[in-house]
């Protein structure tokens, strides 16, 4: 019986084999080139990407306002170029001026008497002293310990009180001209016999029995923007309610001769 040897075998990659897939692939390292190739592609796609969002960013910030400036800045900065003593304007014009600085805010003025009644019961009573507490000293003066229930006497000793809390202050004459001013007259109305304190007395004590002064209703249009005007009024009435008289025509003048030697 004849045996048959098997000549074949498995075959392995050798070096000549590489040597000669290189020398067919003219020696390129295919991982090598591959890499290269997916590096390539990626960084296209990202500069694609990038000036797509750079030239999205410019267009918003390039407004119609931002374009002006820039070439207002350009015109500038060319003028400069040749012309040096526009430098000083190209600065000026690159250069923000710069923001004010806020007004410190003004404190609340501090009051010396906090309230209105305050300032005539520490104050008031106290500096303007006077007698009228005695029976029959009405007809000379009067006064109401209720003053705070007559509308008048509270406008008056609201604005001295006003008035004395903003004088006080004052470096010169300024309490001088709140006396003169503003305190003689406005208390010497108060202290008025027939002023607001009329039938009140410290002795017989606080009689409302003022009456509201009477008026009529003025005539439409009068006051239209705040301020009266005549509004077909009769002659010699005035908005303010005066009567004019007529014009005098003036005395004649005669003139006597007198003869001072007559016969």
């Amino acid at each position: 019986m004849t045996t048959t040897e098997n000549t074949t075998t498995d075959t392995e990659p050798t070096d000549t084999d590489a040597e000669q897939a290189a020398a067919v692939l003219g020696g390129v390292d295919l991982t090598e080139a591959l890499s290269g190739a997916v590096r390539k592609a990626v960084n296209a796609q990202v500069t694609a990407a990038a000036k797509e969002i750079a030239t999205g960013a410019i267009n918003d910030f390039l407004t119609k306002d931002v374009i002006a400036t820039m070439r207002e800045t350009a015109l500038l900065e060319a003028e400069a170029a040749v012309n040096p003593d526009a430098a000083a304007a190209v600065a000026a014009v690159a250069e923000p001026e710069p923001e004010p600085e806020p007004e410190p805010e003004e404190k609340p003025r501090q009051l010396h008497h906090a309230r209105l009644d305050l300032f005539v019961e520490k104050y008031i009573a106290h500096t303007y002293r006077r007698e009228v507490s005695r029976k029959g000293t009405e007809g000379k003066i009067r006064w109401c310990p209720q003053w705070w229930d007559h509308a008048e006497a509270v406008g008056r000793l609201d604005a001295l009180w006003m008035a004395w809390e903003e004088m006080r202050l004052g470096e010169g004459s300024e309490m001088a001209a709140w006396w003169t001013q503003f305190a003689d007259p406005l208390m010497a109305a108060l202290f008025d016999p027939e002023g607001v304190f009329k039938y009140c007395s410290v002795a017989d004590g606080h009689r409302p029995s003022m009456k509201v002064l009477p008026t009529v209703p003025a005539p439409q249009g009068w006051f239209q923007d705040g301020h009266a005007h005549d509004v077909d009024v009769e002659p010699g009435v005035t908005a303010s309610g005066l009567i004019l008289p007529a014009p005098s025509t003036g005395r004649a003048r005669v003139v006597v001769a007198i003869d001072e030697f007559g016969e």
